[in-house]
């Protein structure tokens, strides 16, 4: 009996460590970038929203014609409902990033079931027609929280392509950054909607312009994912 636990527990050990892998895709369904031909890529918000900040990002997709998937936390979304509508309204896809946007490791099943279920309501409150798009916080995963998106039908929600490490570098930096390490299928992650975002708000046309240049389209997660194979 002692070695099958310690069998069980060593395989537990590897998978939570795999999944400690950005891009890992085992037993879960989980995306950090699509295998496509098509000249297309997901640009995706984290965290938020502001009232503020969604006014000053939301025209500079429409100026571009470019459609985004915004992940929001639930306590944000409950102080800027408004925001979260504007979103909506102007076409684009809705996200969720739990409630408390907290590290989702070593907590109760409870927990994890808490903070996807409330954020799911809000994010319907909003207008999101069927929210199944899940990011963790810090992108940090556990079996549990993993084992609860699988039950409550959500899809683990990665990316290849990020603006980490380089938020405090010039805009046109950052823009450079971005675009240079884009590709087809990619998933980008940014953060723009924090009051302290302003490099990433000040890069983001920069980013739709050089992506553009390179003939890549900018759309949702969810139109990404239907161009997966083909």
């Amino acid at each position: 009996m002692g070695v099958v636990i310690g069998i069980i527990a060593c395989l537990l050990t590897i998978f939570v460590n795999l999944a400690s892998l950005r891009c890992f895709n085992a037993i879960f369904d989980s995306v950090c970038r699509v295998s496509t031909t098509r000249s297309v890529v997901a640009l995706t918000f984290s965290d938020g929203p502001d009232n503020g900040t969604v006014n000053a990002v939301l025209p500079v997709l429409a100026s571009r014609d470019a459609k985004a998937t915004f992940f929001l936390s639930g306590q944000k979304i409950e102080n800027a409902m408004p925001a979260t509508k504007q979103i909506v309204a102007a076409g684009h896809e809705l996200g969720n990033l739990a409630y408390s946007n907290q590290v989702m490791e070593d907590r109760p099943q409870e927990f994890h079931k808490a903070e996807i279920e409330q954020t799911d309501k809000l994010l319907r409150d909003a207008g999101a027609e069927n929210p199944n798009l899940f990011r963790p916080p810090f992108g940090i995963r556990s079996v549990g929280l993993l084992w609860e998106l699988h039950s409550a039908d959500y899809k683990l929600v990665m990316w290849d392509v990020s603006d980490n490490g380089k938020r405090e570098a010039p805009p046109e930096a950052l823009a450079n950054a971005i675009v240079a390490q884009s590709a087809p299928g990619s998933i980008i992650m940014l953060h723009a909607l924090d009051a302290g975002d302003d490099n990433t708000r000040a890069a983001l046309p920069l980013i739709l312009d050089g992506l553009a240049e390179k003939g890549l389209k900018v759309v949702t997660v969810s139109e990404l994912l239907e161009a997966k194979g083909k």
